[in-house]
């Protein structure tokens, strides 16, 4: 992954505690944009100070400054099919100040960008520098193409960050391209593209516009646009059309006076009334924006109205609106507008205890609360939401709430917008109820985490908890070889600026855990286990790390239209996520996710040599060595690996999914230290050569010898001496129920089918009471050459395998 750049004349500001001053407040949740086109008057340049062609083609971008970040989205226009290779950030006079690479990591990063067509990013910590030429309306954004394996620059397109109407309201987007595209452009420096009235590049607008639903629907247009003049005119009027094609229908029809054209930048705003027919249709893309001067109606511009071009996700931690005597319910929410304007949405709950619970989405306006969209499912799409949605899940005033056909919801949760994270980011992790050790109270609590790593190797945080009275802090904890303990997270939302090698790889192994703690006792009252982050390679150590006794391959990828892994398991009323652990202690069974699949294994206790008489305490499956006669067991302190708790005292075998339990090795928490210790099993030295030596199945600790055959029983006995052994007998000792007769445990046969006789080609073999026939094939190399020799030779045809079915 290529490295982000900076200038190498500014620092960039590193300082481990975060303190906002007056300058990031003055420009906190700011709103800017940018119109990149020909008619920029920016000319980018290689190191050899040689100018860069300007690339053929419209876009735009949206950008928000949030405490000390930059986020930004930017949106190609449908004429450029090939994605840059950077986006870059300049001063006027063209200077880089950071380089962007665009490259895609696999996670919810890309899997929104692929949904939606937009390029997301944030820089973070902007300098305090370029800060200011951002405020000025002296930041240029420069989109680059060229080939990434040298970095080179073939083409850029650029354009000025400004602040333009209405881009806090913005609901929906427009951009805005010449319906006759420019001829006469080349492929030369930039420096050709600067002169009025000589050759120029594309030009083009975007439209920012905002949707007013209610008893009176209306619409506001604020257009920014260039080129649909000729270049020297004066008192140009403008006319904007907005129309529904399908019909053949005009909802504005507007022609504007504009005294003092722009060659680069010009705004128009227009408002009108309209029906909740023509809403509809604006919020499903179905609506046409165009722009021209009535002196030159061949350079007009237009495009469709889409969904606001910010990257952003809608996301709710579900809390129980009462406290029932069983298990409290809890969950979160997460949606996503994609770009043929449906509702991609991914809802979690645990502990609700309904197999079909109702999902509605309401607009919560004080205590008016008005049903907008029902969901059918968990997890889905909604091909054609309610223009309703829009306003209120803008304006953070539309819930999720969850419950049965008739009474008040169990679950609910207000969405709340929040900016695309890092391409090295998770989706949001639920933060788990840790019941055993939750302080007692009256309200139910709920939370969720993000985290991403960043192109300078920082982790950026940010925690929600709903419901949770009192202070709280948030603890980072990474189960990987190398470990240096939990870190105190400072604050619900930061970054860890220098992260520890052993932080970063449990992060990108999946083995990194975030709990809660009251901030009054140091208490544990929620916790969870972070999804897997592609982190760059550049920021891992140069030796892997893994996780304790777990598998570190990476996760499959999340199914489609998914923003994280939801293959949940559902085990006793309540929600697993995959790659989850938990003891069902009531039943002595070990339970593990895998992809959606539940797989429970009975508890398998290893031999507990006690130095005095062992304890089975309630909710233990195995006995408790505490090694003293007066000890007193206590079951609140105890160990814990990889994510699970074990008593004081405790032994058991490692329990890895999906491969079940490992019981070669044997971990025990010490009663008196509380340290861990998994030493594997000693084997016996062999008795036979080393290249004779075997495992008797996949799960054997150590390899054994052959047996030495034993004579045939015939030869050893005459057929006139010795009782034969009865069926009963030859089953009793492993063997196997056969057509031919029983077969002795071992035994290895030839079938015979009738009317066939003996198939010499198939061997059958008794192993502990099961049969288990296989015929005879060929390897790759003797079926490459079709060798004949062999009667009983048969080569495997490659067939493509079927899914295996899900458990009933």
């Amino acid at each position: 992954m290529t490295e982000l750049k900076l200038a190498p004349d500014v620092v960039q500001e590193d300082s481990p505690t975060i303190v906002i001053g007056q300058e990031e407040e003055e420009l906190s949740m700011k709103h800017f944009g940018a119109l990149l086109t020909g008619r920029s008057p920016l000319c980018i340049r290689r190191d050899d100070m040689t100018g860069v062609p300007v690339a053929a083609g419209v876009a735009t971008a949206r950008f928000t400054f949030r405490r000390r970040h930059l986020f930004w989205s930017v949106l190609l226009g449908p004429s450029m099919v090939t994605q840059p290779r950077a986006l870059a950030f300049l001063d006027r006079g063209g200077r880089m100040l950071l380089e962007h690479p665009l490259k895609k990591s696999p996670g919810i990063h890309a899997t929104y960008e692929d949904k939606t067509d937009k390029l997301c990013g944030v820089w973070r910590r902007v300098p305090r520098e370029y800060k200011r030429l951002l405020r000025e309306g002296s930041l240029y954004v420069a989109l680059i193409w060229g080939d990434e394996r040298n970095n080179s620059m073939d083409s850029a397109l650029s354009g000025r960050i400004s602040r333009y109407p209405a881009l806090s309201t913005e609901m929906f987007t427009s951009l805005l391209e010449p319906e006759n595209a420019p001829v006469s452009i080349g492929n030369g420096a930039c420096d050709d593209y600067r002169v009025p009235g000589q050759e120029e590049g594309w030009w083009g607008g975007t439209a920012v516009v905002t949707g007013a639903a209610g008893a009176a629907p209306s619409l506001h247009l604020a257009i920014v646009f260039n080129g649909v003049f000729k270049p020297g005119s004066r008192d140009q009027a403008i006319r904007v059309l907005l129309t529904l094609p399908e019909k053949n229908q005009t909802i504005i029809d507007e022609i504007q006076k504009m005294n003092k054209p722009s060659y680069e930048f010009n705004v128009i705003e227009v408002s009108t009334p309209v029906s909740a027919a023509e809403l509809r249709s604006l919020a499903r893309g179905r609506l046409l924006l165009s722009v021209e001067s009535l002196s030159s109606p061949e350079r007009r511009v237009a495009g469709a109205v889409r969904q606001r071009a910010a990257c952003e996700l809608f996301h709710a931690p579900l809390v129980a609106e009462r406290l029932p005597a069983a298990p409290v319910p809890e969950g979160l929410a997460l949606l996503y507008i994609d770009k043929d304007g449906s509702l991609v949405y991914d809802i979690q709950i645990d502990n609700l205890g309904l197999a079909d619970p109702k999902i509605t989405l309401v607009e919560e306006q004080g205590k008016r609360h008005s049903q907008v969209e029902i969901l059918d499912t968990r997890m889905g799409v909604l091909a054609r939401p309610s223009a309703r949605i829009f306003p209120p899940l803008y304006e953070d005033q539309l819930a999720v709430h969850i419950g049965s056909d008739t009474g008040p919801p169990l679950l609910r949760g207000r969405l709340l917008s929040r900016s695309l994270p890092d391409a090295a980011g998770s989706g949001p992790a639920l933060l788990r109820r840790t019941d055993a050790r939750l302080p007692p109270s009256a309200t139910p609590v709920a939370g969720l985490a993000w985290i991403s790593v960043d192109a300078l190797c920082g982790i950026n945080y940010e925690v929600f908890v709903n419901g949770y009275n009192g202070a709280w802090s948030s603890w980072l904890e990474g189960h990987a070889i190398g470990s240096t303990g939990p870190r105190a997270l400072s604050g619900s939302e930061g970054s860890i600026l220098e992260p520890s090698p052993s932080e970063l790889a449990a992060l990108h192994a999946g083995a990194a855990y975030l709990n809660i703690r009251a901030a009054d006792n140091g208490t544990e009252f929620m916790r969870t286990r972070l999804p897997q982050i592609s982190v760059p390679p550049s920021c891992l150590p140069a030796v892997p790390y893994t996780a304790d006794n777990e598998l570190s391959a990476p996760r499959p990828p999340p199914p489609d239209n998914s923003l994280s892994n939801t293959a949940s398991c559902f085990y006793a009323g309540r929600s697993y996520e995959d790659g989850a652990q938990w003891m069902a202690t009531e039943s002595c069974h070990m339970c593990g996710c895998v992809q959606g699949a539940l797989r429970c294994d009975p508890v398998r206790c290893p031999p507990a040599p006690c130095a005095a008489p062992a304890l089975l305490p309630p909710g233990q499956c195995c006995p408790i060595c505490t090694n003293s006669t007066t000890a007193v067991w206590n079951e609140s302190h105890g160990c814990h690996l990889a994510g699970q708790y074990h008593a004081p005292g405790s032994s058991w075998h490692p329990y890895l999914v999906p491969g079940g339990y490992d019981t070669c090795a044997v971990c025990t928490c010490d009663f008196a230290t509380r340290q861990v210790k998994c030493p594997r099993v000693k084997c016996p030295p062999l008795r036979c050569a080393e290249k004779d030596a075997y495992r008797p199945d996949k799960k054997s600790c150590c390899r054994v010898c052959p047996e030495v055959k034993a004579k045939k029983v015939e030869e050893e006995t005459p057929k006139d001496q010795g009782a034969p052994r009865t069926a009963e007998e030859i089953l009793a000792e492993g063997g196997c129920k056969f057509p031919d007769g029983p077969l002795p445990n071992g035994k290895e046969v030839h079938p015979s089918i009738h009317s066939h006789g003996e198939q010499r080609c198939v061997t059958c073999r008794c192993k502990d009471g099961e049969v288990t026939c296989v015929r005879k094939r060929c390897n790759r190399a003797a079926c490459a050459r079709r060798r004949r020799g062999d009667a009983c030779c048969a080569c495997a045809r490659h067939r493509r395998q079927r899914a295996p079915r899900p458990p009933s």
